[in-house]
């Protein structure tokens, strides 16, 4: 058993670097997946995936953008102006 927390030990650190990679990486996935739903006019997908980006690695000032913008297609007028507020 301290075997196994030993090892689990090591891995959580050698992973701290994966794990950002990850998430940096679902991020920019996400990103581009809610583009394309934008873009295909799937405002409730890419209002989702945008609040993907946002939950995983702190969004930068265009995903809130995004995001409002979608909002604004689905008429959700007060949570546009919220994440609208966002954008520096």
């Amino acid at each position: 058993m301290a075997s196994l927390g030993f090892m689990m030990s090591c891995r959580l650190q050698s992973s701290h670097a994966s794990y950002s990679a990850f998430k940096e990486e679902c991020s920019t996935l996400c990103l581009a997946d809610g583009d394309a739903a934008f873009a295909a006019r799937n405002y409730d997908s890419a209002i989702n995936l945008y609040s993907a980006v946002i939950n995983v690695n702190s969004a930068s000032d265009a995903v809130f953008a995004n995001r409002s913008k979608a909002k604004l297609r689905k008429k959700l007028w007060k949570e546009a102006l919220l994440d609208a507020q966002k954008v520096h």
